[in-house]
């Protein structure tokens, strides 16, 4: 089972934390997930790995 679903709010714990919507999963031949994420500021689509990926924080917490 995948760690994050379809309209889930993540950061890109890698790479500066760049934040998105995740609009689609993809489980791998592996076994593992990636995720397509609309990335803000970008207008595409950003591929990443699940360990890439963490739960975005707001003011509130973790949503």
């Amino acid at each position: 089972m995948s760690k994050f679903a379809i309209g889930e709010q993540v950061e890109n714990v890698a790479n500066g934390r760049e934040s998105g919507t995740i609009v689609a999963v993809f489980p791998t031949v592996d076994g593992s997930f990636r995720y397509a994420v609309d990335t803000e500021g970008y207008g595409a689509l950003q591929f990443f790995a699940e360990e890439k990926l963490a739960p975005a924080l707001t003011s509130e917490g973790v949503t």
